[in-house]
C-alpha cells in the first residue's frame, strides 16, 4: 500500500495492541529501514540521509520518553545547541510548558534526571514536544504521545501534541480513536498489515475493523 502524507495534512494510524503501529511509526521516522519498499520524503528515501539529515525532517516522539541529566535547557538544546535562552523559552510557551518550568527553583537552568530535580511523567513529555518545537521538522510522528497521562494531564499532552504538528505533515499512532476521528485519513491496522484506510466517515460506513473498533470505543467512553 502507498501511503502519501500531503504537506500539513494528519494520518492517523489505529488498530489492537500488537497490530503493528509501533513499527509503522518507526519505519516512518526513518529510526528503521523497511525490509521491501521505501519511506520517501519529496521522493528522497529516508535510508539515504544521514541521522542529522532526517532529524530536520522528520521527528518521532514515543509513549516513553527520557529526561536526561542536566539541565532544562540542556535538555532543550540536545535538537538544537545553539538554541538562546529566548528560543528555548517560545518552544516551552508553544507548548504549555512554561509555567511549571519557570515554577522550578532555577528556570530553565534546573538541574532535572539522574540526581537532579524530579520531573513527572507529563513534564517529561513536555520537554519531548518543545523540543520537537524547537527542531522544527516537515514531518511529525506521535507514537501514542498523549496515551499515558489522566484526564488533566491528557488535555495538556493534547494541547501540546496540536501545537507541533500545527502546520506540519503528522501522523499520530492514536490510543484514543477521537483523535483519529478527525484526521485528513486513517490507516488501520492488523497482522502487521495497512487493512482499511480512508477518512472517519468512509470507514464508518464501510462497517469493516475500523467501524467495529469505533462502535467500541464509543459503547465505552458512555
Amino acid at each position: 500500500l502507498d501511503v502519501v502524507v500531503p504537506p500539513g495534512s494528519r494520518v492517523a494510524v489505529v488498530g489492537a495492541s500488537g497490530s503493528g503501529k509501533t513499527t509503522l511509526a518507526t519505519l516512518l521516522a526513518g529510526v528503521r529501514t523497511p525490509g521491501a519498499g521505501a519511506v520517501e520524503y519529496d521522493g528522497v528515501p529516508l535510508a539515504r540521509l544521514d541521522a542529522s539529515e532526517r532529524g530536520r525532517l522528520v521527528t518521532l516522539v514515543a509513549q516513553e520518553t527520557h529526561v536526561f541529566a542536566g539541565t532544562i535547557a540542556d535538555n532543550l538544546r540536545l535538537v538544537r545547541p545553539d538554541a538562546t535562552d529566548d528560543a528555548l523559552r517560545h518552544a516551552l510557551v508553544a507548548v504549555g510548558a512554561d509555567a511549571w518550568v519557570a515554577a522550578l527553583p532555577e528556570g530553565i537552568e534546573t538541574v532535572v534526571g539522574a540526581g537532579g530535580h524530579p520531573l513527572s511523567p507529563v513534564h517529561g513529555q513536555h520537554l519531548a514536544f518543545a523540543r520537537v518545537q524547537l527542531r522544527d521538522p516537515a514531518v511529525v510522528v506521535l507514537d501514542e504521545a498523549t496515551a499515558e497521562a489522566g484526564s488533566d494531564a491528557a488535555r495538556s499532552l493534547d494541547a501540546a501534541a496540536s501545537a507541533v504538528v500545527s502546520g506540519r505533515s503528522a501522523v499520530i499512532v492514536a490510543h484514543r480513536l477521537s483523535q483519529a476521528a478527525s484526521a485528513d485519513r486513517i490507516l488501520v491496522m492488523a497482522g502487521g498489515e495497512v487493512v482499511e484506510s480512508g477518512t472517519h466517515d468512509e470507514l464508518v460506513v464501510a462497517g469493516g475493523t475500523y467501524a467495529r473498533l469505533w462502535r467500541a470505543w464509543t459503547t465505552a467512553a458512555d
